[in-house]
């Protein structure tokens, strides 16, 4: 059997956390990264510098080299550049992951009939293999199996500060770029069994989690591709969308900013990036919810909630958004690894067994038993 070679396009805070987690886990991969800078937390030996930083700067020899000899590719790269690194891939028949939550590819394939996971000749394609997108949209998944009809799935997800100091009551954690397009692009969201797409920034609530308040609103890209396959499945879901978590007050401001203001996106993404304080003492919070008609029990509701702070891997920190979106990627290239996964094609989310998932290396970060 020919040596697994790992490429990783992107050097930054979750391209540098999936490159530790590969390297302390039990296989024997080689990993090599490509950037245009390198990080402390990459060896030197496994790194490529590569201007990669625009589009027309992936498309040279010295890229293409970097990839065709890969066993596959996972791509941690800002969104923008996802589809010059696919097209790449695809040209090679390289297996493809990326962590975007922007849905430009899913229409791109959907467009040119490749979503087909039969398909002669397509290669194994899967995005969305973060957070969320990803491992939420398994979960929520795995909590309706045992439901005939679902009247409410909701999917709440937050990578917040541990404590706030400013009117935003926010710090950076992740990508401000991924930020800002989140808090941009249309939301896909199923209403009353229609798949639907309603700006981001509405749908105010508020919620209590394990007894703190918070608020949550529409956020573009959080469920994949998964409002629509509810829809084109005919899962009998009445309603169901995903929702960003944050500190109650914190909407005001940022509608303020990109509604009232209407500001760019260059400007935006300077704000979060240069002018909000980033922090490592974070938190991520997962709150899924369902209710409806469950096989034996009737009408009931499921949920799953879990609270994420940094934590050490054999003696390696992780800040809470490192972990969980890592590990939501790491845990689906030891699946396709391990053929759990189908080997060629266009992958969703919501096909992934969430028992196999837990079965992964690091999926024990993930355990927690639903409750009802």
């Amino acid at each position: 059997m020919n040596k697994i070679h790992i490429g990783i396009l992107g050097a930054g805070k979750i391209g540098t956390a999936i490159y530790n987690l590969l390297l302390i886990s039990d296989f024997d991969y080689d990993i090599t990264v490509a950037d245009k800078n390198i990080l402390n937390d990459i060896n030197t030996c496994d790194f490529q510098r590569l201007e990669i930083g625009e589009d027309e700067c992936m498309l040279d020899d010295e890229f293409d080299k970097f990839v065709k000899d890969k066993t596959l590719i996972i791509n941690a790269l800002p969104y923008h550049l996802n589809f010059t690194a696919y097209k790449t891939c695809l040209e090679y028949n390289i297996p493809y992951f990326d962590l975007s939550e922007d849905d430009f590819l899913d229409k791109w394939i959907a467009r040119r009939e490749y979503i087909s996971s039969t398909r002669t000749g397509v290669s194994f394609t899967m995005p969305h293999c973060g957070l969320a997108p990803g491992l939420s949209t398994v979960i929520a998944n795995y909590l309706m199996k045992d439901f005939t009809g679902v009247n409410n799935l909701k999917i709440r997800v937050g990578a917040l500060s541990q404590h706030s100091s400013n009117k935003l009551k926010y710090h950076t954690s992740w990508s401000s770029d991924g930020l800002v397009n989140e808090y941009k692009g249309n939301c896909q969201v199923v209403d009353g069994g229609e798949y639907v797409e309603v700006p981001a920034l509405c749908g105010h609530e508020k919620l209590t989690i394990n007894g703190h308040d918070y608020e949550a609103f529409n956020t573009s890209g959080g469920i994949g591709t998964f409002a629509k396959t509810l829809v084109e499945q005919q899962k009998r879901c009445v309603n169901a969308n995903y929702k960003t978590i944050r500190r109650i007050g914190h909407l005001d401001y940022v509608d303020f900013l990109f509604n009232d203001l209407d500001l760019p996106n260059d400007m935006l993404v300077d704000i979060f990036r240069n002018h909000v304080t980033q922090t490592t003492k974070d938190c991520v919070i997962i709150f899924i919810e369902i209710d409806g008609v469950d096989k034996i029990l009737g009408r009931t509701g499921k949920i799953y909630t879990k609270t994420f702070y940094p934590d050490k891997i054999q003696g390696r920190t992780f800040t809470a958004i490192e972990l969980t979106t890592a590990v939501g990627l790491v845990a689906m290239v030891e699946l396709f690894l391990n053929k759990k996964l189908p080997q060629k094609g266009y992958v969703k989310q919501e096909s992934v067994n969430w028992n196999d998932v837990l079965n992964t290396t690091y999926g024990w970060v993930y355990k927690e038993t639903p409750t009802f």
